[in-house]
């Protein structure tokens, strides 16, 4: 079983993949009119590659929650799907089997759509003038990564999600120094202290807090000063990729492992 989300949040992502598109009827008044795939933009087109994907596949569409709604929230403001709001938060996924989107835009039938996608973005999206835009992506991605996979360390070793809040102050945004990799030995080996401080002195939540806050960053240099690669934990390290990560890694850009093992550069993109 996968441990990116809580039940709640499972609940929420189960009801959305669950969801059938429908026939749209192209009356979107609130939103814009876009007549092809390449008027949605690189974001616009990553987003509903990762929609889709995540629905055939029956995967999370990025590794958050909060990642997940502002794709949806993205896709519903074009107009390209309809977001169900009683089902949009967290509180109410639990109770959830209705589905919590449905497709409406008329200019490309449902069946169309991934293939279209994937040759407009390993196509025209890998022209230079799309770069800072995946730039932004990439800085996007890492945060939301590092902060699901540190609640999965912190679960397999029985401790709450909220010890995450000592995560916030590190990750700066548009950060640049650490690769993914990084972040996610740096993860891994300070929650293992966590767990050897527990042993020691069970029920001190501020030492553990204390541990988690001062590990992090002192692994983060460990992890930039060592040889290459030597401690960078890989996807076969961590949990299975979301549709988002691969979609961009893989089909928007030729980025690959230099997603996990590279910080974000524009001269990679």
């Amino acid at each position: 079983m996968r441990a990116r989300t809580s039940t709640n949040v499972r609940a929420f992502v189960d009801s959305m993949m669950n969801s059938k598109p429908q026939a749209p009827d192209g009356r979107r008044p609130d939103a814009p009119t876009i007549s092809s795939v390449p008027h949605l933009g690189g974001r616009g087109a990553l987003y509903l590659l990762a929609l889709v994907q995540a629905h055939h596949a029956r995967i999370d569409i990025a590794p958050t929650m909060e990642g997940t709604q502002a794709v949806l929230s993205v896709l519903d403001a074009l107009g390209v799907i309809r977001v169900d709001r009683r089902l949009h938060t967290e509180s109410r996924a639990a109770g959830g089997g209705k589905g919590a989107w449905s497709y409406t835009w008329p200019s490309v039938p449902f069946a169309e759509l991934e293939g279209l996608l994937r040759d407009y973005l390993s196509g025209e999206g890998r022209s230079p003038s799309y770069a800072e835009t995946w730039l932004g992506i990439w800085q996007e991605l890492i945060p939301q990564e590092v902060t699901a996979y540190l609640q999965h360390q912190l679960r397999i070793h029985q401790f709450g999600d909220s010890y995450l809040s000592e995560l916030s102050p590190l990750l700066v945004a548009n950060e640049s120094r650490y690769s993914l990799g990084h972040w996610r030995y740096a993860c891994w080996a300070a929650v293992r202290s966590m767990a050897s401080v527990s042993l020691q002195y069970p029920g001190n939540v501020e030492l553990l807090k204390f541990t988690l806050a001062s590990e992090l960053p002192r692994r983060l240099l460990i992890a930039q000063g060592a040889t290459e690669g030597k401690l960078c934990f890989s996807p076969s390290r961590s949990l299975p990729t979301c549709s988002l990560t691969t979609a961009f890694a893989g089909i928007a850009t030729r980025l690959g492992d230099e997603f996990w093992i590279s910080p974000p550069a524009l001269t990679l993109i």
